[in-house]
């Protein structure tokens, strides 16, 4: 099977609106001949797109030699749960902005390690040939209801709940 990869559409952000103001930067400082500006300019769109080839080449969520094996950061960041002691799979959100919740993270949880992915960057329809893969690898995987209707083929990411607000 193929790693799960992110989907460069769903990326647009990082390649179209990040990279303008870098460029504002760099514009105001070269034609003001500020040279603290221009570098900073030149900083900003070097770290977007570090950021971008990151998740485009380095970044992947797949099956390695019985473990679920996620790869980040320049392949710097490596983290593993085997398939045999992997327990549940659950969609953990945090809240987000204007009251609502964050992309829901696919968490594998293994009793000495734990796998976090934020599916932002992913099409939810690429998990579900993983999860089939790990429940026929080890059919004692839980998975909570959403990841449950993932795997079924659903979309269930237009039907979140609300993060509830403050009583103060």
């Amino acid at each position: 099977m193929k790693p799960v990869r992110p989907d460069l559409v769903l990326l647009w952000p990082s390649y179209t609106f990040f990279p303008l103001a870098g460029l504002a930067i760099l514009v105001f400082g070269a034609s003001g001949g500020d040279a603290t500006m221009v570098v900073i300019g030149l900083a900003l769109l070097a770290a977007n797109a570090a950021i971008v080839v990151n998740y485009i080449y380095f970044t992947t969520l797949g099956v390695e030699q019985a473990e679920l094996v996620y790869r980040t950061n320049f392949g710097l960041r490596v983290d593993r749960v085997p398939l045999g002691g992997l327990q549940r799979i659950d969609a953990k959100r945090y809240p987000g902005a204007h009251s609502g919740v964050s992309a829901p993270f696919f968490v594998a949880r293994g009793r000495d390690s734990t796998v976090k992915v934020n599916t932002k960057p992913y099409r939810l329809r690429d998990f579900s040939p993983l999860i089939a893969l790990v429940r026929s690898t080890n059919s004692h995987v839980e998975l909570d209801p959403f990841w449950a209707r993932v795997a079924a083929g659903e979309d269930p990411s237009k039907e979140i709940e609300l993060t509830p607000r403050s009583r103060l």
